[in-house]
């Protein structure tokens, strides 16, 4: 083998591995872009929920996020299901724990 093709293989080698290294750090750039998204969506739509409570219009909101008011509809209504879920688990296991069996009746005198 010529120290040219040598050298060859060495250059794609480094560079095959410069790619898979670059590779492996935007797999992680991107877990930590996408936590980062899920922490912007969980306290946009918390914002969104107390905009309707106290009565913000979706126009209002989107302009204030600068996003489409299709968008921010979709975000507000993820904010109320997500609540209604919540509610909805907590009642359940209310009624769970009511579940116990009524005790006996006191015996007849």
């Amino acid at each position: 083998m010529s120290d040219g093709v040598a050298r060859a293989r060495q250059v794609l080698e480094a560079e095959r591995e410069a790619v898979l290294g670059g590779l492996a750090e935007e797999r992680a750039a991107a877990g930590r872009a996408a936590e980062e998204h899920r922490r912007w969506r969980a306290d946009v739509e918390a914002l969104l929920g107390r905009g309707r409570s106290v009565g913000l219009s979706v126009a209002d909101m989107a302009d204030a996020l600068g996003i489409s008011r299709q968008w921010t509809n979709h975000l507000a209504k993820r904010a109320v299901n997500s609540e209604l879920e919540r509610r909805s688990s907590s009642l359940q296991v209310g009624l769970r724990l009511g579940d116990q069996p009524d005790p006996q009746p006191p015996p007849d005198a």
